[in-house]
């Protein structure tokens, strides 16, 4: 009778058969990014514009519908190079990429280079309600239009509490509504009419803001008041549009991109002023009309 030999396994040697701790098969060194938990593929994707991140849906059935769930979005309304002009309907992308996002937060939301009509406005108020109800951190709208009618910012904008950071262009502002951002950290207005008890009243609202650039602006006559200001950019400053600067922190960059001389005596007297006030600030940027002004 021929003798079997039986190799008993230790337990230490003995593989765990059990179902929940099977080991995992093991990837092809392409998918590797595969296995990565969705919060570093999401971080991965901010890094990335938007229309690749959806491409990422074809790869396989792992990445079908990872990129709904993105927490940035940023939408640019520039036609595509090669692309059909009459079957661009930048709108309609937007609205068909909100549909299918899955995530209850968002970080940034932009909208970019539309090229806005008043029959857009529904569809912009229902874009910005998605990322109020996403409580959407760093938000931009940037609009193309011909300056009227501009869009009218909703008045639920004024009390997003959670943001940080915002930026609008070609936009209007309701004057008589009260600001609360308590978060908001950057600020950037361009081509904004702007009052000076609403730029109090924004000031004000946001008492940890840090950086304000306000960039073809009018009618702000008075004063600017931000004590945590850390970075102060102007651009397209003219003599009507004079204001003064208070409360200056030391750590302040201090930039005037444009300035048109017009009356040098009193640009001159406006310089002077604006430099006595920023005496102490380590940076201050100044533009080409700037050093037009001759000083006397």
């Amino acid at each position: 009778m021929a003798t079997h030999s039986v190799h008993r396994e230790s337990s230490g040697d003995r593989p765990n058969r059990a179902k929940g701790n099977r080991p995992s098969p093991p990837l092809s060194p392409g998918d590797l990014i595969s296995a990565l938990p969705d919060a570093v593929i999401h971080h991965i994707f901010s890094f990335l514009p938007l229309k690749d991140v959806i491409k990422t849906s074809v790869l396989s059935k792992r990445w079908r519908c990872t990129w709904t769930s993105t927490t940035h979005l940023a939408f640019n309304g520039v036609r595509p190079r090669n692309h059909d002009a009459s079957s661009f309907d930048f709108p309609s992308l937007v609205d068909s990429v909100l549909r299918q996002c899955t995530s209850p937060t968002v970080k940034k939301f932009h909208v970019t280079d539309l090229q806005y009509h008043e029959d857009d406005r529904p569809k912009v108020d229902r874009w910005l309600h998605f990322a109020a109800g996403r409580r959407a951190e760093d938000l931009c709208l940037s609009l193309i239009t011909e300056m009227r009618p501009m869009y009218i910012l909703p008045p639920s904008l004024y009390c997003w509490s959670w943001l940080v950071r915002l930026e609008v262009s070609l936009c209007r502002f309701s004057w008589d509504l009260t600001v609360s951002w308590p978060c908001l950290k950057v600020l950037s207005m361009e081509y904004a009419k702007l009052s000076d008890d609403f730029l109090r009243r924004i000031l004000r609202g946001s008492p940890v803001l840090e950086s304000l650039e306000l960039w073809q602006y009018w009618h702000i006559k008075n004063k600017i008041w931000a004590p945590h200001l850390l970075s102060l950019r102007v651009s397209g400053m003219w003599k009507r549009r004079i204001f003064t600067l208070d409360d200056v922190s030391s750590d302040l960059v201090f930039s005037i991109r444009t300035f048109s001389p017009g009356d040098k005596s009193m640009c001159y007297d406006v310089m002077k002023e604006l430099f006595e006030k920023v005496h102490r600030v380590p940076i201050i940027t100044i533009g080409g009309w700037c050093l037009k002004v001759q000083v006397q």
